[in-house]
């Protein structure tokens, strides 16, 4: 999905769900790193984000996993946005179109 599909994307939140590894080698600009075979693990931390929350990783992949088990737990405003380098990208079309 692209994120200027995604109502208030510009307020959201990125999650990274690769490892801290890939995580730490490069990421989207304000991402945060929640990996996505821990992310049942940090629910109460995810609450606290503000929404919607943009999920990524290398091809889209593992966020889609994640983004469908958050949805099954009931969560809404979640939205697999694929790769992580394409977020940035789009982040700035979106604020260019704005000003």
């Amino acid at each position: 999905m692209f994120i200027r599909d995604i109502p208030n994307a510009i307020c959201g939140t990125v999650i990274d769900v690769r490892s801290r590894e890939e995580y730490d080698l490069s990421h989207a600009t304000g991402s945060i790193n929640i990996p996505w075979d821990l992310h049942l693990y940090y629910l109460n931390e995810l609450d606290e984000l503000p929404r919607p929350w943009l999920l990524c990783c290398e091809e889209g992949i593992r966020s889609g996993w994640v983004a469908l088990s958050l949805k099954m737990l009931g969560y809404e405003e979640v939205y697999n946005v694929g790769r992580w380098f394409d977020v940035d990208g789009e982040k700035a079309e979106i604020l260019a179109k704005a000003a």
